[in-house]
């Protein structure tokens, strides 16, 4: 059964609409990200719905999720992985891979408005009584600027797969970097979509002008003018079966530690 995940908005009495309004939209974008992050569908798996509204100060809205046609669903999973990802930064952790930079970037404006609304809430209820609960404040902000400011930006190239093309722009691809599993944002020109759409789901390597946080860890390839090429890459390395016999034998047929003693009397 779909259950309902909670956003009390910040703590004031009143809440200016057009605040309330940008809040509401940050977190519906990070649970839309999550979902396309893990469902590995630009669409998501649901889709989000309005099924509470408390006339509390501060007001907190309720979503619960209705699954798209033919859709596997992942709404419990989208619920612990947000839950999750929220209490890692707040302990000053890693998020997990289904934690976008753009996810990130969705909870950094949250958590920028909790300076003047103070902390926001994300919450769920079991059979009417609280559930799990994680606050968004300026301690997350710091933490989420830590992972995505950017801090180095150089020539060089991305390796991974290319899972996902944005929910949000078509021309913009997302590339699970095979250094730390983490999905790299990399826009490309209009030109190269039809190119792209043939390489979804396989290993490749965007090659362009990398911007990377204090970590040295790639966070996009933001702008179209700096990406330089995609290219299609061997879904895996060769294993040893498969790269014996491309070196000749050049011990003459001796074993490496007579090979290796013969060598060291020269």
């Amino acid at each position: 059964m779909a259950r309902t995940i909670f956003l009390r908005v910040g703590e004031r009495n009143r809440v200016p609409l057009k605040d309330f309004i940008a809040v509401l939209s940050n977190f519906l974008g990070l649970l839309r990200d999550v979902d396309s992050t893990i469902s590995k569908d630009k669409f998501g798996s649901v889709i989000w719905e309005v099924v509470s509204l408390r006339q509390n100060s501060p007001p907190v809205v309720g979503v619960s999720p209705t699954v798209r046609h033919e859709k596997q669903d992942f709404s419990s999973v989208v619920e612990t992985q947000v839950l999750d990802n929220i209490e890692r930064l707040n302990r000053g952790g890693e998020p997990t891979q289904y934690m976008s930079y753009s996810g990130l970037a969705r909870i950094e404006h949250l958590a920028e408005k909790s300076r003047t609304l103070g902390s926001h809430e994300v919450y769920t209820e079991r059979n009417g009584h609280p559930g799990r609960r994680s606050t968004i404040a300026e301690p997350t902000l710091e933490r989420v600027q830590q992972l995505t400011g950017v801090s180095y930006v150089g020539y060089g190239s991305v390796i991974g797969k290319l899972e996902a093309i944005s929910v949000h722009n078509a021309s913009e691809v997302r590339v699970w970097d095979e250094s730390n599993g983490k999905a790299v944002r990399c826009k490309l020109d209009p030109d190269q979509e039809e190119k792209v759409k043939s390489l979804l789901r396989h290993r490749v390597r965007v090659i362009g002008s990398i911007s990377s946080n204090a970590a040295g860890l790639p966070i996009s390839v933001a702008e179209v003018e700096d990406v330089e090429d995609i290219e299609a890459l061997a879904s895996s390395l060769p294993t040893i079966q498969q790269m014996s016999g491309l070196v000749k034998d050049f011990t003459d047929g001796k074993s490496l530690k007579e090979y290796l003693e013969e060598i060291s009397d020269e």
